[in-house]
This record gives C-alpha cells, sequence and structure tokens, in this order.
C-alpha cells in the first residue's frame, strides 16, 4: 500500500497543462454563444431578455440591450474559442497562464453567476418536488418487494424504479394539469440554464489554471493549506453543515402556511380557486425538508453508504463525486436565486414585506453555506487522486505515476 501525497508533500512536477472535458465544455459553450450571439443580431426579437420579459423584475439581464448582448456573446464565444485553441496546444506559458486566469474569471462569474437567475432553480426545485414522493414511492416499494421475496434484490430493485418512475411521470401530468392555463415561457429556460453549464466549465477551467500556476496537482490541488486537512474540514465542516440545512425552515414555514387560513407567499383568494396549490405548496414543503435531509447527509453515515432502501445502491459506498458535484450546482443556484431575491425584494415599488422575502428565503447565505459544507465534505472523503500520488517502483505491471 503506497503512502497518499500529504498536504506536507512537495507538490509533484507538472508542468505541461492538461486539457480535459472544462476545456471541451468551453469549447462547445463557446460555439453555441456565437450562434446565439448571431441568431439574436439577426432577428433581435428572439432576444428573450429585456423589460418585455415576465421574469424581468428577476434577471439582471434585464438592464442589457439586445445589441449588447450580441456584441457580448460573439465576443465571449471568439475569445473562449482562441483560449482553449491555446490551451489544448500545451503552450501555456505565464502571459498566457495569467490572461487565461483572468478571462476564465470574467466568463465564469458573468455567464455562471450573472445571466442565469432565479429561474434555474424554480425548475429545478419543481423537478424536485416531483421527484422526492416519487423517490419515497420507489423506496417502499423496493422495501415491500424484498419482504415478500429477501433473496431477489435485482427484482426488487426493478420493481421499485417501475413503481416510482409511474409516480413521477403520474405527478408531472398533475403539475401540468395545473399549470395548463400558464403563460408559455418559450426557449428561455436553454438560455439560463446553457449559460450556467457553460459558466461551470468556465469555473473548471479557471480552478485548473490556479492550480498549474501555483505547481499544484491540476487534478486535485495538492498540497493543500492546512484547513483542506481532512481532520480539519470535518471540524468546521460540521457546523457549516449544520447552519446550510437549517436555512431551508423558513421557506418550508411559509408553504405550509398555505395549508392555514394566514397563507405566506400567496393570497387566501388565490389559494381557494385553485386547492391545487395547497396540495403543491405540501409537495414544495417536503421537498425542502428533503433538501435539510440531504444537507445533514454531508455529516451522516447515509452521506458515505447508501442507506439499504435504495434500490441497487442500497448499502454501497456513496461515490465522492455523487455528493459533491450535486452540492455544488444546488449551492450555485441558491447564490443566483439570492441576486433575483435581492433584485425583486428592493426593486422600484417594493416596501417591507417585499424586503421580509429576504429573511424568509435567505438564498445568498444558503447558497454559500451549503458550498461551504459541500467542500468540508469533499476535503475529508476525497480520495487518493490518480494523477500525483506516488506508485512504488519495480512492481511488475505498476510504473510510478507522474504529471506530463
Amino acid at each position: 500500500m503506497h503512502a497518499a501525497l500529504t498536504d506536507d508533500a512537495p507538490a509533484s512536477a507538472h508542468h505541461r497543462y492538461v486539457a480535459g472535458w472544462p476545456e471541451t465544455g468551453v469549447l462547445v459553450g463557446s460555439l453555441l454563444l456565437v450562434a446565439v450571439g448571431v441568431r439574436w443580431w439577426l432577428r433581435p426579437s428572439s432576444y428573450p431578455f429585456g423589460p418585455q420579459d415576465r421574469f424581468a423584475d428577476l434577471s439582471l439581464m434585464t438592464y442589457v440591450p439586445s445589441d449588447t448582448a450580441v456584441v457580448l456573446a460573439l465576443t465571449a464565444g471568439v475569445v473562449g474559442l482562441a483560449l482553449v485553441g491555446l490551451l489544448r496546444s500545451g503552450r501555456v506559458g505565464a502571459a498566457v497562464r495569467v490572461g487565461g486566469i483572468v478571462v476564465a474569471a470574467v466568463a465564469a462569474t458573468l455567464l455562471g453567476f450573472l445571466v442565469p437567475d432565479i429561474q434555474v432553480l424554480t425548475i429545478t426545485a419543481y423537478l424536485m418536488t416531483l421527484a422526492v414522493p416519487a423517490a419515497i414511492t420507489a423506496a417502499l416499494a423496493t422495501r415491500l418487494f424484498r419482504s415478500a421475496r429477501p433473496r431477489s434484490g435485482r427484482a426488487a430493485g426493478a420493481g421499485g424504479i417501475t413503481v416510482g418512475a409511474a409516480a413521477f411521470v403520474a405527478l408531472l401530468l398533475w403539475l401540468g394539469y395545473i399549470a395548463r392555463d400558464a403563460e408559455p415561457i418559450g426557449y428561455r429556460p436553454f438560455v439560463v440554464f446553457g449559460s450556467l453549464a457553460v459558466g461551470a466549465c468556465w469555473a473548471a477551467v479557471l480552478v485548473r489554471l490556479l492550480r498549474h500556476h501555483r505547481g499544484h496537482c491540476q487534478s486535485c490541488g495538492r498540497p493543500g493549506a492546512a484547513w483542506t486537512t481532512p481532520a480539519a474540514a470535518s471540524s468546521w465542516g460540521r457546523v457549516l453543515t449544520w447552519a446550510a440545512a437549517l436555512c431551508p425552515l423558513p421557506y418550508v414555514v411559509t408553504r405550509l402556511s398555505w395549508l392555514t387560513p394566514w397563507p405566506i407567499g400567496e393570497s387566501a383568494e388565490t389559494l381557494a380557486a385553485h386547492p391545487g396549490l395547497r396540495i403543491f405548496g405540501l409537495a414544495l414543503a417536503v421537498a425542502g425538508e428533503a433538501g435539510t435531509w440531504l444537507t445533514l447527509g454531508l455529516i451522516r453515515p447515509r452521506g458515505e453508504v447508501f442507506p439499504r432502501s435504495l434500490p441497487f445502491v442500497g448499502g454501497r459506498p456513496v461515490p465522492v463525486h455523487a455528493a459533491v458535484i450535486p452540492g455544488l450546482i444546488v449551492a450555485l443556484m441558491m447564490c443566483i436565486a439570492g441576486h433575483s431575491l435581492v433584485q425583486q425584494s428592493f426593486g422600484a415599488g417594493t416596501d417591507l414585506s417585499d424586503h421580509l422575502l429576504v429573511l424568509l428565503m435567505p438564498f445568498p447565505l444558503w447558497g454559500l453555506l451549503l458550498a461551504a459544507a459541500t467542500l468540508a465534505y469533499w476535503y475529508r472523503r476525497r480520495p487518493e487522486c490518480r494523477v500525483c500520488t506516488p506508485v512504488p517502483t519495480g512492481v511488475p505491471g505498476v510504473h510510478g505515476r507522474v504529471h506530463p
């Protein structure tokens, strides 16, 4: 058993920048940005943002005219293509490295944080609202099938997933029935979700460039600071995880209030006219509590081993990335929803009741705390790096791993 690279050990040689999936994502995203910019240039009416946007009070893109957006999209696309070409060529000198860090930081901030808005969280939350009851149904069905036939684990898992999928489809049809009179939103969700995805790729490129600039491993970032050791991360991560887990409670209370004569965030007249909204509010509250349960899983045994009631994966170790990647994505969505909520709560014509929305749904604080809790989980459980962990030589079929 070879020793893992510790935080006090010297960094392995990693002189050449190694391109991977983040650069591929930026390449594809840059091509799409050029295509979108050309479309908005040829058809200005296709621009989904602006004062006419139904989400105008929730989006910072409301203040960006279509002609300015065309210039920004084309510029970001061309610069992205040029930078990816340099990174893939391997010729990453100091000037290219520093310039790339600046470009990646600006692109990640604009595309991953400022262009998207609360719609990414809204759509995701609605899907989670449907997925949580479906997952509970699948878990219960799996347990029932296993009780009936203890030795048929695969059959029980398949039956549970089938029942859960049927429940999800039924709930989706029910949501479609509730929203049958809603105003169409066009292709706007594809723009905000696409911008978020490209921004995330730029953020990954930024991290790799910073690691390369500091001489750290581009894959895992080792060696790290003292606060990134498993022992330190376990200490400060527990506090921040509990703080993040408590953030959904105000939201849960507001949605549960829809079941009372004193609803918060919705008028009693609207709820009386649409009784289905009360049930949907209860589902949103359950989804919020599911968020608390999942967040606490970062410091609980279920965050390391899947509960046995889950189909197929029950009892198996939880892959680290299976918790880290969704956690960071949701944290980013929370931060994005935060600037939308602040814009809505403190915009023109708002009053004290609007300002209180920031306290009822503390998305800015919630996102930061969840990101910190997820990073603590990563530092506590991250595996040995396949790139920079030294492997003893002299063993048949095994060669020492070094950076290219």
